[in-house]
């Protein structure tokens, strides 16, 4: 999938990351309290409640935070930094924050250390796609 999205890719793109989630799996993590309060902020969590379901909401959601990890790393992959960029895969992701636009598509919000990394790779604009299918949320997150 990686290399299909790189070939859709426009001189302006700078990385791309996708990620699929199982909506069971997050499903039992949303009913974690911590669990939601580290990754979730309260828009998104009252977002993903009020839809009319509620565990693909927050896969998709979560599936769509991590793709955008991905673009922003992608965008490092020379390692131009020369220091890790994320602080481990236990880090709590409130930092990504996916909203709907007025449109309804998601938007992504950048906060605290993803901001940071974002301003250090010179990255002004992330796009992101989710879709839900079946069992099922993946995302596709581009970073400009």
């Amino acid at each position: 999938m990686r290399e299909m999205g790189e070939g859709l890719r426009t001189t302006i793109d700078r990385g791309i990351g996708v990620d699929a989630q199982s909506i069971d799996e997050i499903d039992v993590c949303v009913s974690n309290t911590d669990f939601v309060v580290r990754n979730f902020t309260n828009a998104e969590f009252t977002y993903c409640r009020a839809s009319p379901d509620p565990s693909s909401s927050f896969a998709g959601r979560w599936a769509a935070k991590e793709a955008v990890i991905k673009a922003i790393s992608s965008c490092d992959a020379d390692n131009a930094s020369a220091r890790p960029l994320w602080q481990g895969a236990g880090a709590p992701l409130r930092d990504i924050e996916i909203l709907p636009s007025g449109s309804g598509a998601p938007i992504v919000q950048l906060s605290g250390h993803a901001a940071d990394v974002a301003a250090l790779l010179s990255i002004s604009t992330i796009k992101v796609a989710i879709s839900h299918s079946g069992d099922y949320a993946i995302a596709q997150a581009i970073a400009r």
